[in-house]
């Protein structure tokens, strides 16, 4: 993303909803991500690359 990365877009959403739900796609490691967000935050994470399928059991996972 040109203006931010998605640790802090994922704080910025939080201060407007916190209880916004947040699926990170990367296909960096998934602890990269959390050294980069306060302890104990919730979020979903998809390593690229991945199926539709896996797409649409994050999304379930993370709307439930």
């Amino acid at each position: 993303m040109p203006e931010m990365d998605g640790p802090t877009l994922l704080g910025e959403l939080r201060k407007r909803n916190p209880k916004t739900r947040f699926v990170f796609v990367s296909g960096y490691a998934e602890e990269a991500f959390k050294k980069n967000l306060p302890e104990g935050e919730k979020f979903h994470f998809l390593p690229k690359p991945f199926t539709m399928k896996q797409l649409v059991e994050t999304v379930k996972a993370a709307m439930a």
